[in-house]
C-alpha cells in the first residue's frame, strides 16, 4: 500500500509564479519539522498602480532602495540641519522695490519661498519622497505653509498649499503665493478643512480605523488622486514662518501622514554678530532657519548642498529675477555643486 499519504492541507498548492521556501515559523522551528510557504515573484513592491503626484524612481543604489525597510517612519530617518541667512543686501532689495511700488510690497517670505522654488527645481533628488517602502519623483514643485485667518491670537489657523513648475520668476511666485494665502484666509472653508470637519465627526475608534486604510491604500498607491491634490502635507516641503509673528526658529519634527519630507522653520529677523572668514566680527541682519529632512528620499550631503544653494538665492534676490539658466545663475550652481 506504501507509506500514508500526507493530509492536503500540509502542502498547499503552488500557484503559477510562485516557488516554495523555506522557514522556521513565527515561534521558531520545531525540530524534526518542516514547513512551507509560497513567495509570490511580482512586480517591485508590489506596485500595481502609478501614483498621481511622482514617478518611481528605479535608479538607486541598493543601500538606499534598502533605507524604508530599516528606518520605516520620517521621524526615526530624520535629519536635521540648521542655518543663518544673512539678509542685509535682501532687505536693501526689498526697501528699493516697496518705495518703487508701494501698491505692491514684497516681504522677506516671498523671497525665501522663491528661493526654495527655484533650489528644489535645479536640485531635484530633494523633490523625492518615500512611501510605502519605495522612493518616488514628485512631478512639481509644492510647498506648503501655515496661515493665519486674522493676526490675532484667538485666530485659527490653517495650511494652504501651492504648486509650481520650477520655472517661475520671483515675481511670478509672489503672486501665485498671494493667491494662496488670500484663499487661506478668506472666510471660505479651505478644501482640506472641510475634509477634516467631515471626518471628524465620525467616532474615535473608527476614525483610527479609517486612518489606518487611507494608509495602507496610500502605500499600495491606491489612494485617490483627489485626496491627494489638495492635502497640504502630500508636498514638497512643509514651511512655518514663525518670523512673521515674532519667534525664533526651532527643530520640527516630521509628518508620518502625507509625504512631506522636508520641514522648515524660518526665524526672525535680527541684529546679530557674524565672523568672517578672516576672523573679523561685524554686525548684520540674520534669519536663523532650521530643517527637518527624511534621509530616506536622499543623502544627507545632497540635502546640504541644496540647503546652501538655497542660502545664495535668498541672499542675492537678483538671481530669482529670472527663469532658470541664466548665465549667473549657472555659474552660482555650479560653485554649490
Amino acid at each position: 500500500r506504501g507509506p500514508p499519504q500526507a493530509p492536503a492541507a500540509a502542502f498547499p498548492a503552488v500557484k503559477p509564479g510562485c516557488k516554495m521556501e523555506r522557514y522556521s515559523g513565527r515561534f521558531g522551528h520545531r525540530p524534526g519539522a518542516e514547513s512551507f510557504r509560497p513567495h509570490m515573484q511580482v512586480p517591485e513592491g508590489l506596485m500595481l498602480f502609478k501614483r498621481a503626484e511622482g514617478t518611481l524612481v528605479r535608479d538607486i543604489p541598493s543601500v538606499r532602495r534598502m533605507l524604508p525597510y530599516v528606518m520605516r517612519g520620517r521621524n526615526e530617518s530624520a535629519v536635521y540641519f540648521e542655518q543663518r541667512l544673512i539678509v542685509d543686501r535682501t532687505l536693501e532689495y526689498i526697501r528699493a522695490w516697496n518705495q518703487a511700488h508701494p501698491d505692491d510690497e514684497m516681504t522677506l517670505f516671498q523671497i525665501i519661498l522663491a528661493g526654495v522654488v527655484r533650489a528644489i527645481y535645479l536640485r531635484p533628488h530633494m523633490n523625492r519622497f518615500t512611501v510605502g517602502g519605495r522612493v518616488y519623483q514628485r512631478n512639481a514643485v509644492e510647498i506648503s505653509f501655515a496661515v493665519k485667518k486674522r493676526l490675532t491670537d484667538e485666530a485659527r489657523m490653517t495650511a494652504v498649499k501651492a504648486s509650481f513648475k520650477g520655472t517661475e520668476t520671483l515675481h511670478e511666485i509672489r503672486r501665485m503665493v498671494d493667491e494662496a494665502i488670500g484663499e487661506g484666509r478668506g472666510d471660505k472653508e479651505t478644501t482640506s478643512e472641510t475634509e477634516m470637519n467631515w471626518v471628524l465627526k465620525v467616532p474615535g475608534p473608527l476614525l483610527r480605523v479609517i486612518m489606518w486604510a487611507q494608509k495602507q491604500l496610500d502605500a499600495m498607491n491606491l489612494l485617490p488622486a483627489a485626496m491627494i491634490r489638495n492635502d497640504p502635507l502630500y508636498c514638497s516641503i512643509f514651511l512655518a514662518n514663525l518670523g512673521s509673528v515674532g519667534i525664533d526658529s526651532g527643530y520640527h519634527h516630521m509628518y508620518e501622514y502625507g509625504t512631506a519630507p522636508l520641514f522648515g522653520v524660518i526665524g526672525r529677523r535680527k541684529k546679530d554678530q557674524v565672523v568672517s572668514e578672516d576672523g573679523q566680527v561685524s554686525v548684520h541682519d540674520v534669519v536663523d532657519n532650521k530643517f527637518t529632512f527624511d534621509e530616506r528620499s536622499t543623502d544627507g550631503l545632497y540635502c546640504a548642498k541644496s540647503l546652501e544653494l538655497f542660502k545664495t538665492f535668498v541672499e542675492n534676490p537678483t538671481l530669482l529675477e529670472t527663469p532658470p539658466g541664466a548665465p549667473g545663475e549657472k555659474l552660482v550652481v555650479q560653485a554649490r555643486a
